[in-house]
């Protein structure tokens, strides 16, 4: 009877942990985006070529209501616990590639937002976007320490929650927009004006 007992215990015990998960995936599996939305990042001044020690600024001001790529809908997803980017650096290589990690040869001027700690900090530097009324925003001034061809990479956002939901989820698309990327610094570069990406690139001298 001793076992019987304890097998039924264990078996509702199975049931209620079942149930509480169930009532956070009744409307989507946890592990999937939701939403799609699109945000921008503008450089400026918006220069081909600058000098070392020229500051290069780069800002994000986006509302926190935010279009649905999917549907089409105004969704307000304010409040995103997560929300941020991985910033990558990389210098023209003699190969003609941008193989060269190059973090360290920029100083960096964080004024909105909040530095986490980077998997590899000789390629990256990784930062959350702050809110502010109504507002996710973001601002950084990137100081030249050595001159080449550069590229920086902002990286997308996936697996966005926010504090009120963290089972209903977003992916970001993060790209440059109002900006001239300055494709022909690439040596790849087809001569493609339609293209958009989160890809920027300068020369600096001295």
């Amino acid at each position: 009877m001793g076992t019987k007992r304890t097998y039924v215990v264990l078996l509702l015990l199975i049931v209620g942990v079942a149930c509480l998960q169930f009532q956070c995936n009744k409307s989507l599996d946890c592990a999937n985006n939701r939403y799609g939305f699109e945000i921008g990042i503008k450089a400026y001044p918006d220069k081909d070529s600058v000098k070392v020690g020229d500051t290069l600024w780069l800002e994000m001001n986006e509302p926190t209501t935010l279009k649905d790529g999917g549907t089409g809908n105004m969704v307000d997803y304010s409040g995103a616990a997560n929300l941020g980017s991985v910033i990558s650096f990389h210098r023209l290589s003699p190969a003609n590639e941008f193989t060269e990690p190059s973090a360290g040869k920029f100083k960096m001027l964080l004024i909105e937002g909040r530095q986490v700690e980077s998997i590899d900090s000789t390629w990256e530097r990784q930062y959350l976007f702050a809110e502010l009324d109504q507002f996710y925003v973001f601002k950084i001034g990137i100081i030249s320490k050595d001159t080449g061809i550069f590229r920086l990479i902002f990286s997308n956002a996936a697996n966005i929650y926010r504090n009120s939901d963290r089972c209903t989820k977003a992916a970001f698309s993060i790209n440059f927009k109002n900006t001239d990327q300055h494709y022909h610094l690439n040596p790849f570069y087809t001569g493609d004006t339609s293209i958009v990406g989160g890809d920027y690139y300068f020369r600096v001298y001295e």
